[in-house]
């Protein structure tokens, strides 16, 4: 990782060796033969600071598998893998869920430091995390999860671009040009990188553009019959085969440094994005006219590392800090109507240590400090500050064929907010708020043989209730909700258990895992029976008009208790006439109940099932992958269930040599293939925005 690394026993410090060997002799009963060898260089670089997981813990998306898997939300590059959906909310917005869990419970992260734009404050506001420079994207669970908040309960997931270089370069300058083409929408998406240096210090550049028109869908956009059940009217403009304001156009460009003084690394990276994108049209609204609604964001960051290797215990002292200015606007009828902003520091501190070869761990301090507004006529979050500091600990015992990983996070949260004044003049005070967390989570892994394994999870984490949970009260046009907070909330504790086993030879690889997770005062948007008029600016028992009806939305708790499970199985064949070829079957389920209120979760993913077959020959290589995702027909109180439907994707790809360590890469992606309607059971929009029709993108990709 650095230059003149001093050696050690440890495999996680880089270290240069030179082995000069200008002659060897050769005894002989006979004779002395004389031998020159050449000098011998031998080199190993210490990896990127990855947290190690029990088996099953983690799973971690990159090279090949990333570019097939790559789309134009976070939410839908990562919805292939096991326990991972997307809640999408129109083209233009998707989050990860994660075994039934989204939002606050789901950290994401860019580069090991929280991303702090508006996703966990309403379902409409897209991640800042883009996957398309990524050079991996990892996603944790278990003690891991730790350092990054006790509030991660449903897991972790990390978007590595290497903005701050961690690796003295292998080239003085080496790089990846992308270009692709999609025909749904038209979507162009082209993006540069630029990767330098010598030993002395290196350098990355990149540049991301993409613009998407709007997205062709199998049927109509508006479920005619699904607006009627809940709002007990019947819609009259909808559209058919052209899902309307869901174009998007987004731009990004970063700059990093590190510069190596001997054991030591420095290093910085500047960050600006801009995105802007359409929401699909709600019930009563016109389809292809002015009043549209529209996100605008933009977001400035800039990441700062410093790094020192030791030696003996004491592996690595490590700074890491972030300082985020996020805003945007919510543009209603041309008119900004709301502006968001967040701006946010975050610094953490870590200590790593290794006692032998059997005990090694971080030690860390977290601090973020947070202020938050939302000003306009249609704000519903009063200018919040949020201060919070944590210490923390994730050790890992490894003892012949037994690793034990320990987790343990207190953390200290303080809340403030100011004023908010509502439509006819009145003033609303809240409550200052403090909470005090603590976190712990334990996994044991027994390697029964060398591809055989099992993981046994437990964790006791507790989360403190986000801004919005508290504060919010006031309509959201850009959800079509009138959205209700609590100020009264408390901490929510999750008491989880999981076993995991996976076996992987040559011929077969088998994996599976059973969850169990039981939530104290789980929080939760509840659908009320009532609506909201805008033009009159009162609460309703029934909806007059649908564009003048807001549905109303109240953040509650419960006990909740889910329960699930993911598999899956693949058979590999190799060197056969067509090539190498594995074939897979695949599925997971996620139940979710309040058992308090005897309802179901709200907004949970349907079970699903598929099987993918893949093919590799030579230079090319390729699969299918067929998926069925089940009827959602239990949605929760007050919301429309989904029917079932079946997706059929295909991947092909050519890579071919150019000398001198370039490649060029030539690719087509294909998604929904079938052109199926179908209508997403995690999305907000699903009665209004189903997912996009048969998709065909091609592209290249050049590395020199």
């Amino acid at each position: 990782m650095f230059r003149n690394p001093v050696p050690s026993r440890s495999v996680r410090l880089r270290w240069l060796l030179f082995a000069h060997l200008p002659l060897v002799c050769l005894p002989s009963p006979q004779a002395t033969a004389q031998v020159e060898l050449p000098d011998v260089k031998i080199e190993a670089e210490r990896l990127p600071d990855i947290p190690t997981e029990p088996t099953g813990r983690a799973s971690t998306l990159r090279g090949e598998a990333l570019r097939d898997r790559k789309a134009g939300t976070l939410g839908e590059t990562l919805s292939e893998e096991a326990g991972v959906h997307n809640a999408s909310f129109g083209t233009g917005v998707g989050l990860p869920v994660i075994r039934g869990l989204g939002g606050a419970r789901v950290k994401v992260l860019n580069n090991g430091g929280g991303t702090h734009d508006a996703t966990t404050f309403s379902p409409d506001h897209a991640s800042t995390a883009d996957a398309t420079l990524a050079e991996s994207i990892r996603i944790l669970r278990g003690p891991a999860t730790i350092r990054y908040g006790g509030g991660a309960i449903g897991g972790v997931v990390d978007v590595s671009d290497e903005r701050i270089p961690t690796r003295v370069p292998a080239r003085p300058i080496n790089g990846t040009l992308d270009t692709s083409f999609n025909r749904n929408g038209a979507e162009r998406v082209h993006a540069l990188r630029l990767d330098g240096g010598n030993s002395l210090f290196a350098l990355h550049g990149s540049a991301l553009s993409r613009d998407r028109g709007d997205s062709r869908i199998a049927g109509c956009a508006i479920d005619d019959a699904a607006v009627e059940q809940q709002f007990g009217l019947i819609n009259t403009r909808n559209s058919c085969g052209r899902l309307y304001n869901s174009d998007a156009q987004s731009a990004s460009g970063t700059l990093g440094g590190s510069v190596f003084i001997g054991n030591a690394l420095f290093g910085a990276a500047v960050n600006n994005a801009s995105n802007e994108y359409g929401i699909p049209p709600a019930p009563g609204h016109s389809h292809g006219g002015d009043d549209r609604v529209r996100i605008r964001m933009d977001n400035r960051r800039v990441d700062t590392r410093a790094e020192w290797l030791g030696e003996g215990w004491l592996q690595a002292l490590r700074y890491t800090g972030g300082h985020i200015d996020y805003r945007h606007d919510e543009v209603d009828d041309g008119v900004v109507a709301t502006t968001f902003r967040n701006k946010a520091i975050e610094q953490r501190v870590e200590l790593e240590h290794a006692f032998g070869r059997h005990l090694s761990g971080t030690l860390g301090v977290h601090h973020l400090r947070r202020d938050f507004s939302a000003l306009g006529e249609e704000a519903f979050i009063p200018q919040t500050g949020l201060r919070s500091s944590a210490v923390y600990a994730v050790q890992r015992l490894k003892w012949s064929d037994w690793t034990l990983d320990l987790g343990w996070r207190g953390e200290v949260t303080r809340v403030q907010a100011g004023d908010r004044e509502l439509a006819g003049g009145f003033a609303v005070s809240f409550p200052a708020r403090r909470f005090n967390t603590q976190s712990s989570s334990a996994a044991l892994s027994w390697q029964l043989s060398e591809p055989m394994s099992l993981t046994l999870t437990g964790s006791n984490a507790r989360r403190a209730p986000d801004i919005h949970e508290l504060y919010s009260l006031g309509p959201h046009f850009a959800t079509r909700t009138y959205d209700i907070g609590d100020p009264d909330l408390k901490p929510e504790t999750a008491r989880s258990i999981e076993l995991g086993g996976r076996y992987e030879s040559d011929r077969l690889r088998l994996s599976a895992n059973l969850f169990a997770n039981d939530i104290d005062d789980y929080m939760f948007q509840r659908t009320l029976p009532v609506f909201y008029d805008t033009d009159e600016e009162q609460f309703r028992f029934a909806c007059v008009r649908l564009e003048e009806c807001l549905t109303v939305v109240q953040y509650t708790q419960s006990r909740a208790r889910f329960r699930g499970f993911e598999a899956e199985a693949a058979l590999k064949w190799t060197a056969t006439k067509l090539g190498d070829i594995e074939w897979s079957v695949f599925g997971d389920r996620t139940r979710g109940r309040l058992t308090e209120l005897n309802e179901d979760v709200p907004r949970l993913p349907a079970f699903r099932v598929g099987s993918q077959l893949a093919l590799r020959q030579g230079a090319w290589s390729g699969r299918v992958r067929v998926t069925h995702h089940a009827a959602q027909d239990r949605p929760g109180a007050n919301e429309t269930a989904t029917d079932a439907y079946t997706l059929v994707s295909a991947n092909l790809n050519h890579v071919r040599p150019l000398g001198d360590g370039r490649t060029l890469t030539l690719f087509a992606r294909g998604r929904n293939l079938l052109d199926r309607e179908a209508r997403n059971a995690t999305s907000f929009l699903r009665s209004f925005s189903p997912e996009p029709g048969r998709s065909v993108e091609v592209g290249l990709s050049v590395t020199f």
